[in-house]
């Protein structure tokens, strides 16, 4: 996206040098580009490396700043994979098979990462570690 956003302000820069001025049509082009949906990813630990298996652990990250101060309270919004893909969340990277299986020493768990494309602003409204600071004291719209 960073290339588009420079391609627009090269072609602007060149209408303003050349007398032309920015235009209203250009400022939509911009808002168009800017409200591109921006990737977030979701990891996930599971007990089992079935997408039906209960969470362990998980991290959330995407363009924005959270607080990061740990609250028990933000448990993951899923009980398990399978319920974040039916909330529209794809599977990225599965957990790796180890064999043999008892002898597997994984300590956080089995590792699945899912992807889930939002419009700026939207997404979950807290991490693991706290609630994102563009939600902070604005209701916490979570975008889901």
């Amino acid at each position: 996206m960073a290339g588009t956003i420079e391609g627009w302000v090269d072609r602007a820069e060149r209408k303003i040098t050349a007398g032309v001025g920015v235009s209203l049509e250009d400022l939509d082009e911009l808002k168009a580009i800017t409200d591109e949906p921006r990737q977030h990813l979701l990891y996930i630990w599971a007990n089992a490396d079935l997408v039906t298996a209960d969470v362990i652990s998980w991290n959330y990250f995407g363009p924005f700043d959270a607080e990061y101060q740990f609250d028990p309270r933000h448990e993951c919004p899923y009980g398990n994979v399978k319920e974040a893909m039916a909330d529209g969340w794809r599977i990225i990277s599965f957990p790796a098979v180890e064999y043999p299986l008892e002898n597997s020493h994984n300590q956080l768990g089995h590792e699945f990462v899912l992807e889930r494309f939002f419009p700026p602003g939207a997404g979950l409204p807290h991490t693991p570690h706290g609630v994102r600071k563009q939600d902070a004291g604005q209701g916490a719209e979570d975008g889901r």
